[in-house]
């Protein structure tokens, strides 16, 4: 599916494939620099196969049909497939069917105290 990244410099469709497994999106470093996004610092992350590596992050907006939020996005190499991770999804108020293969409206949960 194509995400629209925004950034102080303008905005860029991604192809992205949604991952719910996946904690935070990830984009090319060659669309982080095409939209200026600066980068805020360096997160430990697990890899599929169980490594670890230090991978940059930066803030961004992230656009999904017309509904727009800022989301902390993981900034891959060139050439790697971007994912759409959980917590975009979830702050878009968006699930993944995958049944059908495709976005579906989430519900958002709020548990309150009883009274």
């Amino acid at each position: 599916m194509v995400v629209r990244v925004h950034g102080p410099r303008g905005h860029a469709d991604v192809e992205m494939v949604a991952d719910s497994g996946a904690t935070l999106t990830t984009i090319p470093e060659t669309v982080a620099e095409e939209v200026g996004l600066v980068k805020s610092g360096r997160a430990l992350v697990r890899l599929a196969d169980g490594s670890r590596r230090t991978v940059e992050m930066a803030d961004a907006e992230v656009e999904i049909r017309g509904d727009r939020a800022p989301v902390r996005v993981l900034i891959g190499p060139p050439g790697q497939v971007s994912l759409l991770g959980l917590t975009t999804l979830e702050t878009l108020g968006l699930k993944v069917n995958p049944v059908e293969r495709r976005l579906e409206p989430s519900e958002f949960t709020l548990y309150a105290a009883a009274r």
